[in-house]
């Protein structure tokens, strides 16, 4: 399952729909960041991407993700460019705790870790998850003005694999 996930709330924790559509990466020296993104990472051979457009009735997120897998490892990083009445009407907490949802939710999965951390310059928030099929997930979240990343690894036996995605942000 690759993740599309456009992790965003207003007040009233409004839920949105989407459109994908194509986009390329913005790729540097032996990495790569999607559209909107303030971090790049790296990842393994050409990473599959995918872009969208939501339209909410407090304005458009713009979400892009590139993807690609490691062996048993499915690593994304995903950008979503929130409108600033979004951010404006939020706290990051409430942000960060909308967009675990919908990770884990993606997963049909649970939460089996969850808290602050800084990384790459950035304060971010950790994830661990299990998956409903029995793989696990590990994800940072960052959140700048009004741009949300997540970096997420999904994996059924190479955790090692799975945090050097992590740690590759940037």
């Amino acid at each position: 399952m690759k993740l599309h996930p456009i992790l965003m709330s207003s007040a009233a924790c409004l839920l949105v729909g989407g459109l994908s559509l194509a986009t390329s990466p913005t790729a540097l020296a032996g990495s790569a960041r999607p559209d909107g993104s303030f971090l790049s990472v790296s990842l393994p051979g050409t990473p599959s991407d995918e872009s969208g457009v939501r339209d909410t009735l407090v304005g458009d997120i713009h979400h892009n993700t590139l993807s690609s897998d490691a062996g048993d490892a499915e690593l994304s990083i995903t950008a979503s460019v929130l409108p600033g009445a979004v951010t404006a009407l939020t706290t990051d907490d409430m942000l960060y705790r909308k967009a675990r949802r919908e990770l884990v939710g993606n997963y049909s999965g649970s939460v089996n870790g969850w808290s602050e951390c800084e990384h790459a310059g950035h304060e971010c928030r950790k994830l661990r998850y299990s998956t409903n099929d029995g793989r696990k997930g590990m994800a940072r979240m960052y959140l700048s003005d009004d741009v949300l990343v997540i970096v997420n690894a999904v994996y059924t036996a190479d955790e090692a694999k799975a945090r050097k995605f992590l740690a590759s942000a940037r």
